[in-house]
């Protein structure tokens, strides 16, 4: 699903905070108790039982007559196995939780900012301070009459219209529905199409899954490294050069030979 190509970045930070809050909400006792019945249920159904305790547990004489009768850390095999089982369990689902927002939790930058602040669900939606990152790349100029009247379309189109796939508004679908109406506002109408072809996602892919994640960790999560920019420029000039050998290498030779005499006749 991460990997699709109708998947833009917007639609997969929100897809990765959707996942996050489905595993914070198991971080419960309910869903732990749960989960405990079910497996001590399969353990009772098992045909392998556990031997017998080696010593036998024996309450402490000296401590009859007081109000304390047992020392610390005395219990019963069954408490103290639950738990330890019930630390394992929230323990893990720190470690998934906090693993998510590590490698995805990047939502301070400005690039991201910008990206988030064109969804419409969102509470700064087309604020021109928020955007303006993504048109610094462009060298577009920034004009807040624009973003004001869009805002106001945008918003008014989104309650009135329902996708018709699964009812979600995603920047590929705003622009797709209104990218006629957004041709008279092209400050707004660039934010969209930079949002949706950022460059970005190869890297947040090769920061998120590669095995060399840990090298260099510290430069590898930035956008200015000379690495990460290389990935970007390589993944454009592959699809250049793909084109070159199929689909354009027709084009390209005939404007060869047009463009002089030439010895050897290609046609």
């Amino acid at each position: 699903m991460m990997q699709s190509e109708e998947m833009d970045l917007q639609t997969a930070v929100q897809l990765v905070n959707t996942a996050k809050e489905c595993v914070e909400a198991l971080r419960t006792e309910k869903v732990f108790t749960e989960m405990w019945s079910e497996c001590a249920q399969e353990r009772e159904d098992d045909t392998i039982h556990p031997g017998p305790t080696k010593r036998r547990q024996t309450l402490n004489t000296t401590l009859e007559d007081y109000v304390v009768e047992e020392t610390v850390g005395v219990g019963t095999q069954e408490n103290h196995q639950m738990t330890e089982q019930r630390r394992l369990f929230y323990s893990c689902i720190d470690a998934v939780t906090g693993e998510i927002a590590r490698r995805f939790g990047e939502r301070n930058s400005a690039f991201m900012e910008a990206i988030a602040s064109l969804n419409p669900e969102s509470s700064f939606f087309l604020e021109p301070e928020k955007v303006e990152p993504l048109l610094k790349l462009t060298g577009t100029t920034l004009v807040d009459a624009e973003f004001i009247v869009a805002k106001k379309l945008i918003l008014k189109h989104v309650d009135s219209f329902t996708p018709p796939e699964d009812g979600k508004w995603t920047l590929k679908k705003v622009l797709g529905h209104l990218h006629t109406t957004l041709e008279a506002m092209p400050s707004v109408l660039t934010a969209f199409k930079v949002s949706l072809t950022f460059g970005a996602s190869i890297v947040l892919c090769e920061n998120s899954f590669s095995i060399l994640k840990n090298v260099f960790s510290e430069h590898r999560r930035s956008m200015s490294h000379t690495r990460k920019a290389n990935l970007i420029q390589l993944g454009f000039e592959k699809d250049l050069t793909k084109k070159c050998k199929n689909e354009w290498k027709d084009m390209l030779l005939r404007r060869f030979h047009s463009s002089g005499k030439r010895r050897l006749q290609l046609y």
